[in-house]
Order: structure tokens, then sequence, then C-alpha cells
């Protein structure tokens, strides 16, 4: 358990402090920069589904529950963020619902379409779900791979057209590569899993519930600090 928050640590903190506190920007307000970086992790929290994708890995040695727990519930945590960053927006100017509107800008329309797709996901790739739409598990796999692809690259349009905490050509690059070399990691051979001394722990799924709720009250907690600091006269350059 250690490696694997060590390793969602290391993918949260990374891009976290990388593209907002250097060449850091001043603070629009308290609750559009919570909004606006809680929109920004639930990006990172899609980017870490590629990694965790439902399969077993070596470790933590656990059975597969904990791995498909942790990927539909870092599902969830992603839509919830997403949630939050539109609705704190909505709540806190109500013009912003023009964003919305097909009249709206392809950066913003972008974003939309990214969290319309996002909810539709949701609930088809639920397993009592799936298995009346697809026949194999093979077909559902295509298909939920490509829809998170397309959902991941509406994202990476909408930060990057925002263009406001990610605008230097260095931190577009550093974000687009970041999130190619991540989505294609589930294309990549795998090499088979090393077997561990005895059977693999079992009944660990809420091991992964509890997980994901504890990384997204961090990202919450990260999102407010960030909207606090960078709306205060402290240096956080």
């Amino acid at each position: 358990m250690t490696a694997i928050i060590g390793r969602l640590s290391l993918i949260i903190a990374v891009p976290f402090f990388v593209l907002l506190f250097t060449n850091a920007k001043p603070g629009i307000g308290l609750a559009w920069d919570f909004a606006n970086i809680s929109g920004l992790f639930s990006a990172v929290f899609m980017l870490i589904l590629f990694i965790y994708s439902g399969r077993p890995l070596a470790k933590p040695y656990y059975d597969g529950k904990f791995f498909m727990n942790l990927h539909r519930d870092l599902g969830y945590a992603a839509t919830a963020l997403a949630v939050i960053h539109i609705g704190i927006l909505l709540i806190k100017e109500p013009l912003t619902i023009e964003y919305l509107l097909p009249s709206a800008s392809w950066t913003m329309l972008s974003g939309l379409w990214a969290m319309i797709l996002l909810m539709f996901a949701l609930p088809i790739s639920l397993p009592s779900v799936r298995k009346k739409i697809w026949g194999t598990q093979k077909s559902f796999k295509r298909w939920h791979y490509g829809l998170s692809v397309a959902i991941m690259l509406l994202i990476l349009l909408h930060i990057v057209g925002v263009g406001f905490y990610i605008k230097e050509i260095w931190k577009v690059t550093f974000l687009s590569a970041l999130a190619v070399l991540i989505t294609f990691l589930p294309l990549l051979p795998r090499k088979p899993l090393e077997r561990g001394d005895g059977p693999r722990k079992r009944n660990t799924g809420i091991l992964a519930s509890w997980l994901t709720c504890s990384f997204m009250i961090v990202v919450i907690l990260l999102s407010a600090g960030y909207a606090l600091l960078a709306n205060s006269d402290l240096p956080y350059e």
C-alpha cells in the first residue's frame, strides 16, 4: 500500500507544483481559483485512471476487487471534482452559464463536451449495464478506452485553451506530453505479473474506496490552499 500511496502522491503533486507555482499567476478570487484548481485535479484523476485501469498489478499484492474498485472510485472522484469546478463557478457568477451555450468558444465547449461524455460514461460502464450493451469484455474495453481518450483530449483542449494558469509554451508542452504518455500506457505490452508469497490478500475492495476518499480530501485541501495563497499578499512563486 505504501508504494501506491507514494505513486499517487507523486502524480498529483508534480502537475500541481510545476504548473501552478512556476511563473505563478495572481489570484482571480477565492471561489474562482478553488473551482478552477478543482477542475485541474479532475483532469489529473482522469490521467490516473489510465494508470490504474482496473487490472491487477504486482504491487500491492491485493485481489482484483481492489483494482476494480480503485478504478471505479477514481472515476467517481474525477466526476465529482468536475461538478465542483462547474457548480461553484455557476453559483459565484451565474452569467458563466453563457459558457455552456452553443455560442460559446471552442475552449469552453470542449470542457462542456468532456463533462457530458464523462457523465455518459459512468452509468454505462457499470458491470450490470455494460454486460447488456457489449457482448464481450474485450469489446467494452476497446470502447471504454476510446471514449476515455476522447474525454482526456477535450479536457486538455479546455485547459490549454483557457490559457490562464497554463499559458507558457513549456507548460503546455509539459502537460500535453504527460497526458499523451499516460493515455498510451494501457496500449503497451504488460510484463507477466510476479507471483508473491502465497495468495493475494482478499477483501481489499474497501481499501480502494478509503484510499480514493483520502486523496479526494487531499486535493480539495490543496485547491483551497492554493486559492488562499494566490489571493493573499504572501509570495508563492
